[in-house]
């Protein structure tokens, strides 16, 4: 088998892979929050978990069956329905599934012929957990703790086994230094406005993206981060103006925020991309 024929396979294998995580990510966002306000009312012990019971319907409750839950193809071959109630299966699930496999064709693409399997294994890693998290804040306005500390071990591991090219010490300071930074804003526009401006979940994602990143595109992430962020605001912002008018926006009436974390987790894959996994 020549170099094209490998190069063909590793990319559907790629593609493969990354629709069947995108399947499971759908289980992480859809059922992590759940866990966590059954927590935070008191449950310890929820009533389900991220691997039981097994996929089924939220409406009729029948499990899905094996044939009928294949990434991508099972939602195109039933039309966005279940098979036993016909209820409407929401197009997000499809969405994320073809995201996450069209991003690991891509890497993949990218990286070959250069690829490592820890370097391939890593880089979508660092992409999965921040979709996860980026889908959690926009539906939910909350960062899993779990998920934050998972991507932040995993980018000062990736710098003490020489997989990034950020150095422990960068990556360490990355952490603290972030950490500190963005902690004082929070802190000191409460102070000042008397409101939440920034999150502690935000707080706790840019020293997360921070260990891969490292302490030296800091400026950078909080700049590119911000206007994400202030775009974003005032796109919602208009819509919802243009949609209900200024009596029933939110953003007037209530004072709403936006979520932040999709704009750092954005921020974090653009300077990550360009700066640290360059081949």
């Amino acid at each position: 088998m020549n170099e094209l024929n490998v190069n063909y396979v590793f990319l559907i294998l790629a593609l493969v892979t990354g629709l069947m995580i995108g399947s499971f990510l759908n289980v992480v966002i859809y059922r992590l929050p759940k866990m966590l306000f059954a927590q935070f009312e008191g449950n310890k012990i929820p009533s389900f978990n991220l691997c039981w019971p097994s996929s089924h319907c939220p409406i009729c409750e029948k499990s899905i069956l094996k044939r009928d839950n294949i990434p991508m193809f099972s939602w195109l071959v039933l039309k966005g329905k279940c098979r036993h109630c016909r209820a409407g299966i929401p197009v997000r699930y499809l969405i994320s599934e073809v995201t996450v496999g069209l991003w690991f064709t891509l890497e993949a693409w990218r990286m070959l012929p250069h690829v490592t399997a820890g370097e391939f294994t890593f880089s979508t890693s660092f992409f999965c957990v921040l979709y996860a998290l980026a889908m959690i804040d926009l539906k939910h306005m909350l960062l899993p703790d779990s998920l934050v500390y998972m991507l932040l071990w995993g980018g000062i591991l990736a710098s003490v086994t020489g997989i990034i090219t950020v150095t422990p010490l960068q990556s360490v300071l990355g952490v603290t230094v972030s950490w500190f930074i963005m902690f004082s804003v929070m802190t000191l526009y409460k102070m000042i406005r008397g409101q939440d401006g920034l999150g502690n979940g935000d707080v706790k994602l840019y020293s997360a993206v921070s260990a891969w990143l490292g302490v030296d595109l800091l400026p950078q992430l909080i700049l590119i981060s911000s206007i994400i962020g202030c775009v974003f605001y005032l796109v919602v912002r208009v819509y919802y103006a243009t949609k209900l008018g200024d009596s029933e926006n939110p953003f007037i009436t209530e004072d709403k925020a936006v979520p932040f974390g999709p704009a750092i987790a954005l921020a974090a894959l653009i300077l990550f991309h360009v700066n640290v996994m360059v081949f």
